[in-house]
């Protein structure tokens, strides 16, 4: 009885302890995202995310970790876990650049400032995160800053995610055809609506 005590109060002190340091992170993105007050200091924040989630995906590397090591090997999954971190800081940066600023405009910030955050939600593995920003994405869909390509793949890959099994449709269709019943198929057409 006096183990399972102490078991309880080292998880207890170690998931308070984590809380704590999340707290101080989102505080500390909070304030980057403050400072950000021209157009260029938004460009290059939204360009270093995207930047700092590309450092960490290198196919090539990827692949030689699994061949040499295996894919349930400490290495590869080393590798793994330094993705899934990077990618938890930087969906902390753009839920709240989001939700400061909205998404960013094309014609103000260029591809690169513009794809962040689409490629930073697009890499959540969790469902529940991508369909709450999923009325985001789709708004900057409806204005042209992401292109149809875009919001099918991110859809498609939500639908896998939730189904375990890859989207499929009779051709011929458009994007637009594929786009809507991936909504409808995630049951997100309320958000789109609000979207509208």
């Amino acid at each position: 009885m006096k183990f399972d005590k102490f078991i309880l109060i080292v998880f207890l002190i170690l998931f308070c302890g984590c809380a704590e340091k999340t707290k101080k992170e989102i505080s500390a993105i909070e304030e980057e995202i403050s400072q950000l007050n021209s157009i260029e200091d938004k460009k290059l924040y939204l360009e270093k995310i995207l930047e700092d989630d590309q450092a960490v995906r290198n196919s090539e590397k990827s692949a030689e970790l699994m061949l040499k090591y295996g894919n349930d090997s400490e290495e590869y999954m080393e590798y793994v876990k330094t993705q899934w971190k990077q990618d938890e800081i930087n969906l902390h940066k753009i839920e709240a650049y989001l939700k400061k600023f909205g998404y960013p405009k094309n014609d103000e910030m260029g591809k690169n400032a513009v794809t962040a955050p689409w490629i930073v939600i697009h890499h959540q593995t969790d469902t529940g995160i991508r369909n709450r920003n999923f009325e985001i994405l789709y708004k900057a869909y409806l204005n042209g800053d992401i292109d149809d390509t875009a919001m099918s793949f991110y859809l498609g890959r939500t639908y896998e995610f939730t189904f375990r099994e890859r989207f499929k449709m009779e051709s011929p269709f458009k994007s637009e055809d594929e786009i809507n019943k991936l909504i409808e198929k995630l049951n997100l057409e309320e958000e789109k609506a609000n979207a509208q």
